[in-house]
């Protein structure tokens, strides 16, 4: 099975290595992404039922008007983008005037696809803070449809939360599979400022095992001279390999550096493909 093309784009996304590690997932009653950002792993759920989560308000939103009216966001999106070419630039920051005060979630989905390299960016303050990507029109109207209607047959199954991960979890039971692509081992978010507990994350962890969840986990790793060895302990896995999941638009942009991400992953359990 291919990766879906994103409707939501986002940093961090595991679309370029989505396929190898949907290969590793187990069936399940009831599939759990509680960092779900922009999704690219619930393609591959092997349940008939799912249920995801995190908590930025306006992407969980965005997810809901995916599921329940996709002709609308299509629709918006379309008006917003038709303005933004035969108005000029002023529109695209007119926009998020108004989704800085709002949230609306459907300018949301407008900045992510208009704005420079598609990286969403908040200040201290919680605005969204990145600018125009000048020389890019964003994508067209009518490919960003056909992507919507994708999504909206695939995630119809699913349950969006606005919540914390382990309020995600909070039913979770034997049987069921679970997906974690939480923030990087000791660095800070660039959407909220929510602090992340590690230990608070490996006591859930452990909770998960108790209960007889399985579970993968994608997160501590390398880019260039930088290693994030933040690995959970070693009692609370069982399987670990590396995928290589593309560069660091943030180095790339900001440093002018092409460094490629290593990213470590985690299994409770040891898959056959071993």
């Amino acid at each position: 099975m291919k990766p879906l093309q994103p409707v939501i784009k986002w940093s961090g996304s595991k679309r370029t290595v989505a396929s190898q590690l949907g290969d590793f997932f187990l069936p399940a009653k009831t599939y759990y992404e509680p960092f779900v950002g922009g999704g690219a792993m619930m393609p591959f759920a092997k349940a008939n039922k799912g249920k995801a989560s995190d908590i930025i308000p306006e992407l969980i939103a965005l997810w809901n008007e995916i599921k329940n009216n996709p002709e609308l966001v299509a629709t918006e999106y379309e008006t917003r983008w038709n303005k933004l070419q035969n108005e000029g630039h002023q529109v695209f920051y007119e926009v998020r005037d108004v989704f800085n005060k709002t949230k609306n979630p459907l300018d949301f989905l407008f900045l992510t696809r208009t704005c420079l390299n598609g990286m969403i960016r908040y200040n201290n303050a919680g605005e969204f803070n990145n600018s125009l990507h000048l020389t890019r029109p964003g994508i067209a109207p009518k490919r960003l449809s056909t992507i919507i209607y994708q999504w909206h047959q695939i995630i119809r199954k699913f349950e969006f939360l606005n919540v914390d991960y382990r309020e995600c979890l909070a039913d979770v039971k034997e049987g069921d599979f679970v997906f974690l692509d939480p923030p990087y081992g000791g660095t800070k978010s660039r959407y909220t400022q929510t602090p992340f507990s590690l230990n608070e994350f490996y006591q859930t962890l452990d909770l998960l095992n108790s209960k007889g969840v399985n579970w993968m986990l994608t997160f501590d790793g390398s880019s260039g001279d930088r290693n994030y060895s933040y690995a959970p302990p070693e009692e609370l896995y069982k399987s670990t390999f590396k995928v290589k999941t593309g560069k660091s638009a943030f180095r790339k942009v900001i440093d002018k550096v092409q460094e490629n991400i290593l990213e470590s992953v985690y299994l409770n359990y040891k898959p056959t493909l071993f």
